[in-house]
């Protein structure tokens, strides 16, 4: 128990057309970071070079684009790792992680098969990034200078960073501060995969990783990508919520006795 409430929301009210909309919010919002990210690693010229920060913020500015058209409907997740940290902070029930999941899950396979449709295949195999080299385009793949276990402790720790980002713009603390939360929600991804990209590519999202892999048979070290995130989330948002949640006081705590509703305290 924290502050009265469960670690855990187990079940909702949520009705079955309402767990739908939520289905189809994070399929589309997921099939778009992926469409759009992914197809930001292209290049035009087989074996050709793309600049990390292109990569960056291809991918942050499509999560911007995700979390700014589908926020208010689901959340906008496109992520299991954020999905993790909901359930965990007690914002998300756990009834709802499998619907999260197999929607983004979806999202991400028909995001890069549409990619894969509409460009060449001569663009879509051996790439070089401005790092190391990729078996295909936006595979996975931990840099060959630094070991598993390192490339590990990498995208654990920027999914433990990114889970905290996400616990800090839910809490209810911060309320009052959520007119940009798409734009600064995309920089942090862009920060991130600038930081961590010449490491490991900076995936930070187990569904963003199993797409390309499935489609390019890349899947060399590819639990790392599962793994890394999920358990990086789950004790980031175990971490937020007993070291800094506290209740919120209700509004008839906060307006001194006698003091007229529609005048501010």
């Amino acid at each position: 128990m924290v502050n009265g409430k469960k670690i855990i929301q187990l079940t909702d009210n949520l009705t079955t057309k309402d767990r739908a909309i939520v289905f189809l919010s994070e399929l589309a919002a997921t099939a778009i970071l992926v469409f759009l990210g992914c197809m930001g690693c292209v290049t035009a010229i087989a074996g050709g070079s793309i600049p990390h920060e292109q990569i960056s913020l291809t991918f942050g500015l499509a999560v911007m684009v995700s979390v700014q058209v589908f926020g208010h409907i689901s959340g906008s997740h496109i992520n299991p790792l954020v999905t993790v940290a909901a359930v965990t902070l007690g914002n998300t029930s756990l009834i709802q992680l499998p619907v999260y999941f197999v929607g983004q899950l979806i999202g991400a396979l028909l995001g890069f098969g549409i990619l894969t449709a509409v460009t060449p295949s001569e663009m879509m195999g051996n790439v070089q990034n401005s790092t190391y080299k990729t078996l295909g385009v936006c595979s996975p793949n931990i840099n060959p200078d630094i070991s598993v276990g390192q490339g590990f402790l990498v995208e654990f720790m920027i999914s433990f960073i990114l889970a905290l980002v996400c616990c800090g713009v839910w809490d209810a603390k911060n309320s009052d501060k959520h007119d940009s939360v798409a734009i600064r929600f995309g920089l942090a991804i862009a920060v991130l995969a600038m930081a961590a990209g010449p490491y490991t590519g900076a995936n930070m999202n187990p569904v963003r990783s199993f797409a390309p892999a499935l489609f390019n048979g890349d899947w060399n070290n590819h639990w790392v990508y599962w793994i890394a995130p999920l358990t990086g989330s789950f004790i980031a948002a175990l971490f937020y919520r007993l070291a800094f949640t506290k209740k919120v006081p209700s509004s008839n705590e906060t307006i001194p006795e006698g003091q007229p509703l529609n005048e501010k305290p």
